[in-house]
């Protein structure tokens, strides 16, 4: 078993219990890539991952996010995760009165997760039911985390660093790795209040690039354990998502071979992209010349399916107007004679 290295620095690859602060401020020898700097490649450009990259860019000190819908899933993350976090529990319904506020405040301030006595009873019914439910689970991971194993704790929260063949330095943080004899198990939870039906799910999964955090968190652990590659030891990637509303419902999920194909093409195109600007020291933004957007396919067949079917299109007759002829000057062909 790879033993964890407890530094806020890194000095060699491996796994590293550190702050989440400073996996943030990127802890490597040298800039490294993470998961979402290299979507931030992918999705925008070069100039802006050299913007958003902490040892790229002296960023600007963040604005709290004072949401409590995220709040509640930071704590139930804890919660259910075991980690060494104050949840302040404020004598309130909400945050309506200024000392409601002003104890917000100050629980931030002091590194803890505040919530309204409300909203705390939420967490610890969210909490009730993942743990009942997951606790049936035929993944063996997944019972452990049910189960609130103290000997599991020190891989919840743990960050990875390796010296990836192609991006040099790389990062990632894991909610939590689960180890067999012979399997690996990341296990990612997130909450939502939106639906997490088994459709549900699989649109978020896709809509917010999931499948390329999966290959990327693959990527990294393979690096720490080549029997991975050796066909020696499994690897699992698996997303536990719930619902923040009553009933709290729950869906474990993971990626298809089509996603994580996909997703694996993404991360060689953003380690690639991030290799070369790195080398060249140039990082360049959008394109300046003028782009044609493309129109989607989906939105192509919709409208011929609506000239098909809505009966208000029917029986119009002909538009007078002619069609816009995008070459005028190119002759006609002349048909042939049959």
């Amino acid at each position: 078993m790879t033993l964890l290295i407890n530094s806020e620095t890194v000095d060699r690859p491996g796994l590293y219990v550190m702050s989440e602060a400073a996996y943030h401020a990127d802890p490597c020898p040298d800039p490294s890539l993470s998961r979402s700097i290299g979507l931030i490649l992918l999705d925008e450009s070069e100039q802006h991952a050299f913007a958003a990259h902490p040892r790229l860019t002296p960023q600007k000190e963040k604005v709290v996010d004072n949401s409590r819908t995220r709040e509640i899933g930071s704590a139930a993350h804890a919660l259910l995760l075991g980690q060494n976090t104050e949840i302040a529990v404020l004598p309130y319904d909400d945050y309506k009165k200024k000392a409601a506020q002003e104890e917000r405040t100050a629980a931030q301030e002091r590194g803890a997760i505040p919530l309204p006595k409300p909203d705390y009873e939420t967490v610890l019914a969210m909490v009730e039911k993942a743990r009942r439910v997951l606790a049936t689970s035929e993944h063996e991971a997944i019972r452990a985390l049910a189960a609130n194993d103290p000997t599991a704790i020190p891989f919840n929260e743990v960050t990875a660093c390796v010296v990836d063949p192609t991006a040099g330095w790389t990062r990632v943080r894991f909610d939590r790795l689960q180890f067999t004899t012979r399997r690996v198990s990341i296990l990612d939870y997130k909450t939502t209040e939106l639906s997490v039906s088994p459709l549900a799910v699989a649109r978020a999964i896709y809509n917010n690039n999931y499948h390329f955090q999966d290959a990327f968190y693959r990527r990294v652990i393979r690096q720490i354990f080549p029997e991975i590659d050796r066909h020696e030891m499994a690897l699992d990637f698996l997303f536990i998502m719930q619902e923040q509303n009553p009933p709290y419902e729950i869906t474990v999920a993971q990626t298809d071979q089509a996603a994580r194909t996909i997703g694996e093409k993404m991360v060689r195109a953003a380690t690639l992209l991030w290799r070369k600007a790195m080398a060249e020291s140039n990082w360049p933004g959008y394109p300046t010349d003028i782009v044609t957007a493309e129109f989607p396919a989906y939105l192509d067949t919709k409208w011929c399916a609506r000239e098909v079917d809505d009966p208000r299109l029917q029986g119009l007759g002909f538009d007078r107007m002619p069609a816009f002829e995008t070459k005028p000057y190119q002759p006609k062909e002349i048909m042939e004679p049959c």
